[in-house]
């Protein structure tokens, strides 16, 4: 089993300071830096841009492993264990799965795409074609929104499923699962996306090392913001 990943300079330094020092012993990678200027913060020109190249990449990669399992990692993704065997043991064990994909949030059905387990193949490859074509048709989307809109609203054949909650994201909520296959650092807001997806690797770092304490006084810090934003969703609704 093989793990993908590209990444711009802007991201340079999530990839050699973080993801590559987390990877599992003996995962052979193969990354692709790709020279596109720009922070690289969510849903800017530079962003979507890395986005066009990731699927052309992605499509490249299903069909150079064509019977295979892949894995597809976006760089803001710190490993907490060997993600191997899991994924081949779900695959193993539903020869007609094609995708897996970890949830966006809790309480919705999306689907997060910045990590990906993938059996190589025409009918993985052909859904990936129609992404990158209704990524042409709508310049604005990221792949997320288009693969979100494939299968979950269009009824799109290809066969997936979710990954456990232990293939945790930030968009999960907080605090994360005490057992955690990887962390995905994917919820940031304005400029400065690196600097925020760092901080929220230091803090999962310091809530692991820290237990207890370290946990309960991370969330208690988070209290006065989301008081705040109870109480202006109750003027909203109320």
């Amino acid at each position: 089993m093989k793990i993908y990943c590209c990444y711009t300079p802007a991201h340079e330094g999530l990839f050699r300071g973080y993801f590559l020092p987390s990877l599992p012993d003996g995962l052979p990678l193969e990354s692709h830096r790709l020279e596109i200027s720009g922070d690289g913060d969510f849903l800017s020109m530079e962003f979507l841009q890395c986005i066009r190249r990731k699927i052309r990449l992605i499509r490249d990669s299903l069909r150079a492993n064509s019977g295979a399992i892949i894995l597809w990692s976006d760089v803001d993704i710190i490993f907490q264990k060997d993600v191997r065997g899991l994924v081949q043991q779900t695959f193993d064990g539903n020869p007609d799965l094609q995708l897996l994909l970890q949830r966006e949030a809790k309480r919705l059905p999306d689907v997060n795409t910045g990590f990906l387990a993938l059996r190589c193949g025409a009918e993985t490859e052909k859904f990936f074609a129609r992404v990158e074509a209704r990524l042409v048709t709508e310049p604005d989307k990221n792949e997320q929104a288009v693969v979100n809109d494939l299968l979950l609203r269009d009824g799109d054949p290809l066969r997936w499923d979710y990954l456990p909650w232990s293939f945790y994201a930030r968009t999960h909520g907080w605090p994360p699962p005490r057992e955690t296959h990887l962390y995905h650092a994917n919820s940031t807001k304005g400029p400065d996306a690196v600097g925020q997806k760092i901080a929220q690797f230091t803090e999962f770092a310091q809530v692991k090392a820290g237990g207890l304490p370290a946990l309960a006084w991370s969330c208690l810090r988070r209290l006065p913001a989301r008081m705040s934003f109870l109480r202006v969703h109750d003027k909203k609704w109320g």
